[in-house]
Parts: structure tokens; C-alpha cells; sequence
């Protein structure tokens, strides 16, 4: 009886043990359970490029449009954008003020000296007959010695003939407009450019007056004119005393011969006797 009442208690305990092992199991799981994240897949949002579009930049003949510049102004490359737009309007309104020959918008653009220039021309008519017959004039311009300048060029048909000038812009400031400046023009010089691009003749101009201040720093040259010796063999200017009895008309010296021998008698018969 007491063996089977131990029996009975350890099948009791042991029932016991594995209702709280299994509790205990429950629970765990419960745990590992409750402290799982969930894990959802990442949304793909798709990112749209922004392009943003740049405002168109002018052309030279939307510039021109812009300024109201005179239709005889016509300028190289015109359907590009200038590199400068401040530079472009100040090369089109100083050609425009000077194909209408107005001088008084003119002179503001011009150095002090191009200034007096003008003012002289304005007293008399040499400015109004040198703008009137001024049908068209070709710009163009490149890149200037001195950083932000330009070398401009302007080629004019006036009446029937044509001319030429190179003018240096100054770089531009600011609130102070460009100024312009004549550069020395070789003789003829629109006949001897070459070429109908701006870039070449500008280079062929430069070159011109280069070669021209070399030239007038040059020495002048020293023309040696050799001496001929015009004595007459066996002269000797030590027999001063044999020329005092030369006769009259056949003085002796460089470049005569003394009588020698004796009088070659006249043609026709033998020599007159003195009366």
C-alpha cells in the first residue's frame, strides 16, 4: 500500500512538472512572439529628374531689334548670343549714333581725342558729308589685348567706294559706358585687307601697323656714293712750275692733258705764219 501510494505521488509530481514545463514552453513563445517585429518590404518611390529649362539667351539681332539699332549697322555672326551683352550694345549704339551722324550721342563713346576730332569735323560740313553717303557698315569684333576689351572693326560703303576703321573697346565698368578708341590706319588700308572674316582682317590690320612703327624706328640708311679718281696718269701735282707756261686755254690739272710735241698742223696746208 505505501509503494503504491509513492507511485501515485510520483506520477503526481511528474503531471505536475510537465504542466509547468509546458506553461513555461507556452509562455516563451508567447514572449518570442510578441517581440517580433514585423517586417514589411520597402515601398520604391520613384524620383522624377526636374529639368530645368534655361530662358533662351539674345541674339545679336534680337539685341539689335531690342535697341531700334539703324538696318545699315549689319554684324557678323548676328544669329549668336555676344559673349558680353553689355559689349555688344555698346559696339551697336556707337555705330548706330554714327551712320545717322549724330555726333552728340557719339562723342560720350569716344576717348578725349577721337572727342576733339569730332568736335572739329561737327564745326565744318567734313562730318555731315562723311556720314550722309554712308550706306552700310560691316561689324565685327574679337578679343582685345588687354583682358576685357575688344579690337572692333567697322568696313563702310560709302557712296561708291568703301573705308575702313579698327577701334579698340575698352573693358566694360560698371555704370560707366565703354569708351572707344581709333586705332592708326596704314595707308589704303581697305584696299590691302584680305578676306571677308573679321578674325583675319583684324590680324592682317594689326600686323600692318606693327610693321610700320618697326619701320619708322629704324635707323635711316646711310647711302655711301663711291669717289672715282678722274687724274690722269703721270700727272704729279708737284710740277706746279712747269704750269705756269701752259698756254692760256689748256690749263693743266685733273682731268686735262698738257700739250706735248709739236703743233699738229691745220687740215688743208701747213700752220699760219703770224703777220
Amino acid at each position: 500500500m505505501i509503494q503504491l501510494r509513492k507511485l501515485k505521488m510520483l506520477k503526481v509530481n511528474f503531471n505536475s512538472t510537465r504542466r509547468v514545463a509546458l506553461s513555461l514552453s507556452a509562455l516563451v513563445l508567447l514572449a518570442q512572439a510578441c517581440g517580433k517585429t514585423e517586417v514589411k518590404q520597402a515601398e520604391v518611390v520613384e524620383v522624377k529628374e526636374v529639368v530645368v529649362e534655361e530662358a533662351p539667351k539674345e541674339s545679336i539681332n534680337d539685341i539689335i531689334k531690342r535697341l531700334g539699332i539703324d538696318k545699315r549697322v549689319k554684324v557678323e555672326d548676328a544669329d549668336k548670343p555676344p559673349a558680353d551683352v553689355k559689349q555688344a550694345e555698346s559696339v551697336l549704339v556707337f555705330f548706330d549714333a554714327m551712320v545717322r551722324g549724330d555726333a552728340g550721342k557719339l562723342s560720350p563713346l569716344m576717348c578725349k581725342l577721337d572727342q576733339a576730332v569730332l568736335a572739329d569735323m561737327n564745326k565744318t560740313d567734313q562730318w555731315k558729308s562723311a556720314t550722309q553717303n554712308i550706306s552700310r557698315v560691316n561689324v565685327g569684333w574679337t578679343a582685345g589685348s588687354e583682358s576685357g576689351s575688344l579690337n572692333v572693326l567697322g568696313f563702310y560703303t560709302v557712296g561708291d567706294g568703301f573705308a575702313a576703321q579698327l577701334w579698340s573697346l575698352s573693358p566694360a565698368e560698371t555704370d560707366k559706358p565703354s569708351i572707344m578708341t581709333a586705332l592708326p590706319s596704314p595707308a589704303k588700308i581697305d584696299e590691302k585687307l584680305q578676306g571677308n572674316k573679321t578674325d583675319a582682317r583684324i590680324k592682317q590690320w594689326l600686323a600692318m601697323n606693327k610693321d610700320e612703327i618697326a619701320s619708322a624706328k629704324a635707323p635711316d640708311e646711310i647711302i655711301e656714293i663711291p669717289q672715282q679718281d678722274r687724274s690722269v696718269k703721270g700727272d704729279s701735282d708737284s710740277s706746279s712750275g712747269s704750269d705756269e707756261g701752259a698756254a692760256p686755254g689748256n690749263p693743266a690739272g685733273p682731268g686735262r692733258r698738257k700739250p706735248t710735241g709739236k703743233p699738229v698742223d691745220a687740215p688743208g696746208g701747213p700752220p699760219l705764219k703770224p703777220r
